[in-house]
């Protein structure tokens, strides 16, 4: 009786044995097929450059013009744009390209667009343009109380009554409120610069 259950407890660990290695042969994945699993995981930060690139072209292609100098756009975000550039073809994106109304050898796409007008066509004038601006001198040396408008850049008025306005102002009327003091009733196109005092009081 000893001899026989000292033959079948062998037997049986062997049988376990050989179903085990059955079992991890068969289900183990090869190196191959591992690799390629892994090859083809797309993580959410992966790719976004080029998401942001195609949208750049893809808006680059989609504008009725290359560039433009003189846009007309609205207030709106992102806001409608047209572009006034008066030129010798329009782009090859212009659906609307149309004769100018004071030069009719010179050509206008009529054409709205939903989106920033992009990039000007020259330097020289947005060198002129910021020239221009940097020239042309605020008419209050500092203002605490300002109304602008929400334009880019804005149209500006300092409300704050002073006793004498600034040299540079040329609309110095008396305050409404208060004979006494005085109001710059001029308005700069531009940012209204710094405030006279830290809390604007």
């Amino acid at each position: 009786m000893k001899t026989m259950k000292r033959c079948i407890i062998p037997s049986i660990l062997l049988m376990l044995s050989l179903e085990a290695v059955l079992l991890v042969a068969a289900g183990r994945p090869s190196t191959a097929t591992g690799a390629d699993d892994v090859g083809t995981i797309l993580l959410p930060s992966q790719g976004k450059g080029v998401v942001a690139a195609a949208k750049k072209k893809g808006e680059e292609e989609e504008r009725p013009w290359k560039c433009c100098d003189f846009a007309l756009c609205t207030r709106s975000f992102p806001p409608l744009c047209r572009c006034m550039d008066k030129v010798e073809q329009c782009a090859a994106t212009c659906e609307k390209c149309e004769p100018a109304t004071s030069d009719s050898s010179r050509r206008v796409c009529n054409d709205w667009y939903h989106g920033f007008p992009g990039p000007m066509c020259t330097e020289a004038v947005a060198t002129a343009k910021k020239e221009k601006a940097e020239e042309e001198e605020r008419p209050w040396k500092c203002c605490d109380l300002a109304l602008c408008t929400r334009s880019f850049p804005p149209m500006c008025r300092c409300l704050d009554k002073v006793e004498q306005c600034a040299a540079n102002c040329k609309s110095c009327d008396p305050a409404a409120s208060d004979s006494s003091r005085r109001v710059c009733n001029d308005w700069y196109h531009g940012f209204p610069g710094a405030k006279c005092t830290a809390d604007g009081n």
